[in-house]
């Protein structure tokens, strides 16, 4: 499974808002020129920008969508998924891309899975929140010369 969405951008932006954190500390304690006490509010700053920093990846890191139940059984060729998917029934999508099988439903939710190969889908149901999917392995069909 991936996580998409525009995480790279929050990296780049939180990388420099930690150098924009850091020059402010700098001019700060260039500023007070107190000595000791320049250094102890320099060093309390850094640590509150660093725990800051962590915090903040640790929120990008994790998906709301993570905590929604998901079960892949492969068995030869052919694969079952079982998926809880937030409806309305009317929002829930499936698209195949490849390897790829896209998961979407109501409230923004989107959930990319990766199959141990190019497949097919043959059923799907979706019934009170429960997503259930049969896919086969595609077969590559001959062509005539």
């Amino acid at each position: 499974m991936s996580k998409s969405g525009g995480k790279e951008g929050w990296g780049i932006l939180s990388y420099l808002l930690l150098l924009l954190v850091a020059v402010a500390i700098f001019s700060f304690v260039l500023r007070l020129q107190a000595g000791f006490l320049g250094i102890v509010l320099g060093g309390l700053a850094v640590g509150l920008a660093i725990y800051w920093f962590k915090a903040l990846n640790r929120s990008l890191a994790s998906s709301a969508w993570d905590d929604f139940l998901l079960e892949i059984q492969h068995d030869g060729d052919v694969v079952n998924l079982t998926a809880q998917v937030p409806g309305p029934e009317s929002s829930v999508k499936v698209e195949l891309f490849g390897r790829k099988l896209v998961l979407k439903g109501g409230m923004g939710f989107r959930r990319t899975v990766k199959l141990p190969f190019e497949a097919i889908l043959r059923e799907l149901r979706y019934v009170n929140g429960t997503l259930n999917a049969k896919l086969v392995r595609r077969t590559e069909a001959p062509t005539a010369s």
